[in-house]
């Protein structure tokens, strides 16, 4: 079931409100905490039932090669983008993004991606249409975009839906059910914070390949797009992010891909799907599921101009010779190093050790702030949003907390306790089993709103934008820690209240989400599962 084909009465602004306090600074206070049950299975795995065919066309190999000619942050260069087979741009822009990176050897979650994910479920899935109407899914693990044959764009949603000669339509959406059942209302939530960086992410590759990427508003698009979803077969689906790849050149043509084939298995899928598709259908009507419908409902009526393309990537200064080539890592290095954190095996948590930086890793931080979302109301949301940070060993900066103004960090209050404090109040303390190195960490970055002033102003949409801004700004921050080898931890495992209390936020503001940024103290050889 598509999200846009659910017939219920749409939320009204106090509806999303109560659902957002509910999954938010009231669930511990409710005895909502969601658990942490690892063993509880999900759908992450499993393609859509449409994208299963044994025709499709493979993606190019070499991409970590190719961005391994482009230094972070700069692009590659004309010469290097126009020496590609055109139908082979595409390609290299999807692995960029979203591709499989490493398998970690002691991580419990693996595989880990240019994207970060909750316990590696990766609940967004990308879709790619083509200007004569051929409809496609990524399949990283066949790393091929595969064919959905029984699929089709309707007559009346192609002149919306079909991209123009050259250009190619995708499509992001999260599938509520791949994050297992513990998680409850925060479903919604991460789904929705995912989308968010998967959506920068798309524009970081589409930058690093010289590509204009245009995010569509238009409730009627969208609405069109998640039809075409739903035709993929059963999944209950957020409302889709609908983008124009500008230029991109044309598709390379489909065929056989390697691997059985079979007319039984291009209908039904392989057998080892059977045990997720029954939980699939299971899932679909869970009660968080249908919630993360109807909360997320508005997105897809937002209708607004579409939007100029806008940079995914920050224009950074150069740094002085000869400490440009040492400090500067390629962007294959980059996208490699993009960690949420590492801890020894059979030890949950993260790991860091203290280390001191210095204020160029601040300022590629805050330089990611600075891209604005490439959609207006998306765009003016996030200027809503109040970001705040504790840091310590950062900048030659004295420990405390700090705001965000304008682009720069202004000192809020010393304290050469907070990072301690912050641990204190962690989720998963400090323990045998557990290592939290919030208290080693350089930052915690977090992100806070007015919910009431948002909802009121851009209605029950508004805190599902909230979200994805969130999202959008924490794959900014993921890059810019990754090009200074260091992990980015997205993380809501925080009281809000207490934290809000701890940063001293104003009694209307709450935290919406954070992000910790320090060095691993843990490392290990990893196995490269770039192609």
């Amino acid at each position: 079931m598509s999200a846009l084909g659910k017939a219920a009465s749409p939320m009204t602004t106090t509806d999303v409100r109560l659902f957002a306090y509910r999954q938010g600074a009231l669930r511990v206070r409710l005895t909502e905490q969601p658990g942490t049950d690892d063993s509880a299975p999900s759908t992450a795995i499993l393609p859509p039932a449409g994208a299963r065919s044994p025709l499709g066309r493979p993606l190019p190999s070499g991409t970590h090669h190719l961005l391994d000619r482009a230094r972070y942050p700069r692009p590659l260069t004309r010469d290097a983008v126009s020496a590609l087979p055109p139908e082979d741009v595409l390609g290299h822009l999807l692995v960029a993004a979203v591709g499989l990176q490493r398998r970690e050897p002691s991580h419990q979650f693996n595989d880990h991606r240019s994207v970060a994910s909750v316990r590696s479920k990766f609940p967004v899935h990308v879709f790619v249409l083509a200007p004569e109407g051929s409809f496609s899914y990524l399949d990283l693990y066949r790393h091929a975009l595969v064919d959905l044959p029984h699929t089709a764009v309707t007559p009346g949603d192609a002149a919306g839906l079909l991209p123009a000669p050259g250009d190619l339509t995708v499509l992001l959406a999260a599938r509520f059910t791949d994050l297992p059942q513990p998680y409850g209302r925060l479903r919604c939530a991460l789904s929705l914070l995912e989308l968010g960086i998967n959506l920068r992410a798309l524009h970081v590759a589409a930058h690093l390949l010289g590509v204009p990427v245009r995010l569509r508003s238009d409730g009627t698009v969208t609405s069109a797009a998640g039809r075409l979803l739903a035709g993929s077969g059963p999944g209950t689906w957020s409302p889709p992010l609908v983008l124009t790849l500008e230029g991109v050149g044309p598709l390379p043509s489909s065929r056989l891909l390697p691997g059985p084939a079979g007319a039984a298995e291009a209908q039904d899928g392989p057998a080892q799907y059977e045990a997720e598709a029954a939980l699939l259908a299971q899932q679909s009507g869970h009660a968080s599921v249908l919630e993360a419908v109807e909360v997320t409902a508005p997105l897809a009526s937002l209708t607004c101009a579409t939007a100029e393309p806008v940079r995914g990537v920050p224009s950074l200064p150069d740094l002085p010779a000869p400490d440009a080539v040492a400090a500067r890592p390629s962007w294959a290095q980059t996208l490699w190093n993009r960690s949420a954190g590492r801890s020894p095996a059979t030890v949950m948590g993260f790991s860091a050790r203290p280390t001191v930086l210095g204020g160029e890793v601040l300022a590629d931080m805050l330089a990611w702030f600075g891209e604005p979302a490439p959609e207006p109301l998306l765009a003016e949301v996030g200027r809503k949003v109040r970001i705040s940070v504790a840091l310590q060993r950062l900048a030659g900066l004295p420990t405390g907390r700090y705001g965000v103004v304008e682009g720069r960090i202004e000192s809020e209050q010393p304290d050469p306790g907070l990072m301690q404090s912050l641990q204190d109040a962690f989720s998963y303390p400090l323990g045998p089993d557990v290592d939290c190195g919030l208290r080693h960490a350089n930052a915690m970055w977090v992100f806070s709103a007015d919910l009431d002033g948002i909802l009121q102003e851009f209605g029950p949409a508004g805190w599902s934008l909230l979200q994805l801004w969130c999202g959008w700004a924490t794959h900014g921050l993921a890059i810019a820690a990754a090009a200074h080898g260091l992990f980015a931890r997205p993380a809501r495992s925080v009281d809000e209240l207490w934290l809000q209390r701890t940063m001293d936020l104003p009694r209307e503001t709450l935290p919406v989400f954070t992000v910790i940024c320090g060095r691993s103290r843990f490392a290990e050889p990893m196995l490269d599962l770039r192609i």
